[in-house]
């Protein structure tokens, strides 16, 4: 990893860009100087770039074979994010298996994770969860092959688990329900909503 994108310097970046020991019910979270930086990166990147546009449809050309999602979720993540279906699985399908590429908007850097979604049935609850690497066996080609096209189009670099699950605990990301204590990079650096 490059040294200056060590846990320690992300966790420095992202108190740029959220207050410190502030909850986002608090009237006072959006008019920081923090939050306000945000927003303003949020609104420069709510057309998503060419670069991303582009990128999408290597990806698409990559994978015909697979259903994709754009994810980004622009003004409130700080991160475009593409959902890549393992074949044969659409959304909206009884059971969508697939793998997630999130990009940070606040620094070069990139996570994937794979995720499996199947419903069960009315009034049964649905199996779910969500898997960093190591993945499982069936995933793994579609990881390297993601991983190889953010790399040459954007130049990111893959965070370590370690990395992406460090705490950062007296932020809150803008929106996010936790509490003060519970936010950690991968929240502020892409999204706390992750499924």
């Amino acid at each position: 990893m490059k040294p200056e994108l060590t846990a320690d310097a992300l966790v420095q970046l992202v108190h740029r860009y959220y207050p410190v020991g502030l909850h986002t019910a608090d009237p006072g979270y959006n008019v920081t100087e923090e939050a306000q930086r945000l927003t303003r990166l949020l609104e420069a990147n709510a057309a998503g770039s060419q670069t991303w546009k582009d990128f999408y449809q290597r990806v698409r050309g990559e994978f015909p074979d697979c259903s994709l999602w754009d994810t980004t979720v622009p003004l409130n993540d700080p991160c475009y994010g593409c959902r890549v279906s393992q074949p044969g699985f659409f959304p909206g399908d009884p059971r969508y298996d697939s793998v997630v590429c999130l990009l940070s908007q606040l620094a070069p850097v990139y996570a994937i994770y794979a995720a499996h979604l199947e419903e069960k049935g009315s009034g049964l609850p649905r199996d779910h969860w969500l898997c960093f690497p190591p993945f499982p066996p069936e995933y793994q080609s579609r990881e390297t092959r993601l991983a190889r096209l953010i790399e040459s189009t954007f130049g990111y670099t893959r965070l370590s688990n370690e990395v992406l699950f460090t705490s950062v605990p007296d932020l809150v990301p803008r929106m996010a329900n936790f509490s003060i204590g519970e936010a950690q990079l991968i929240d502020c650096l892409f999204t706390p909503n992750r499924w």
